[in-house]
């Protein structure tokens, strides 16, 4: 791996997100690239003006209902045009199995999307915000110590979504 910079990824949960975007704006003043940032929220804060990615997560129960409904618009046309042909019941059924594959698709989609930040899910639910920043391997260190340093309400996870043991 001669010549080869080895990144790692590190996550730092904020409570709200005035403080994440002073996080961001420090990491960027530091020479991180904005694709080498993103946040992760359950639901769109308000002036999410962010220089870098914002990801928003949906629940599997959320993209359930979303998916469902959509797939239900789908089907509709088909579910019209059975009606009208007399065959009222085929309609429904078309109507539900759309509603099914729609919703079973969405929630399987938003559960592969949220896999990565999956053990802090239940903190961005409560509206705590998640950065993930892809550093240099050995700037690692020193860009956790500053965090910590400057801002201690913000929880330094580490390289690991689910927080790193306190111990080797």
């Amino acid at each position: 791996m001669k010549g080869q910079t080895m990144v790692n990824r590190i996550y730092l949960k904020a409570p709200e997100f005035v403080k994440v975007r002073q996080l961001i704006d420090e990491l960027l003043g530091e020479g991180l690239e904005p694709a080498s940032i993103s946040a992760h929220a359950a639901r769109k804060p308000r002036g999410d003006d962010l220089p870098v990615e914002l990801i928003v997560h949906r629940t599997w129960e959320r993209a359930l209902i979303d998916g469902g409904v959509l797939g239900a618009l789908f089907a509709s046309p088909i579910t019209a045009a059975l009606w009208l042909i007399g065959d009222g019941l085929l309609g429904v059924l078309v109507l539900v199995l759309g509603a099914g594959v729609g919703g079973a698709f969405a929630a399987l989609r938003a559960r592969i999307a949220n896999r990565d930040i999956a053990p802090q899910f239940a903190a961005l639910r409560r509206g705590e915000l998640l950065i993930v920043a892809t550093v240099d391997h050995a700037a690692i260190g020193g860009i956790e110590d500053r965090i910590k340093e400057r801002h201690p309400e913000v929880v330094v996870l580490g390289t690991d979504p689910a927080g790193t043991p306190p111990f080797p």
